[in-house]
């Protein structure tokens, strides 16, 4: 192996732990926000009765089917 070779498998693998790292973060981000969506949606689930109630249901159904891509609601 010559230099040439060391810099650019080192630069390679830091280079993919950066994308790696971004790509965690953002999946850490989005689950927080959507745990905290949850959170709001069945505390307004439990407040509310009626129409109002199958109405945050459907929000509810919503979010869940947000996770899957290529689904629309």
């Amino acid at each position: 192996m010559n230099p040439t070779d060391i810099e650019f498998w080192s630069l390679f693998s830091l280079f993919v732990f950066a994308v790696l790292l971004l790509c965690v973060t953002g999946l850490v981000l989005f689950f927080r926000d959507f745990s905290k969506e949850l959170k709001r949606i069945n505390l307004e689930i439990r407040r509310t009765r009626g129409e109002e109630q199958k109405y945050w249901k459907s929000r509810k159904r919503r979010l869940w089917l947000s996770l899957i891509p290529f689904v629309r609601y």
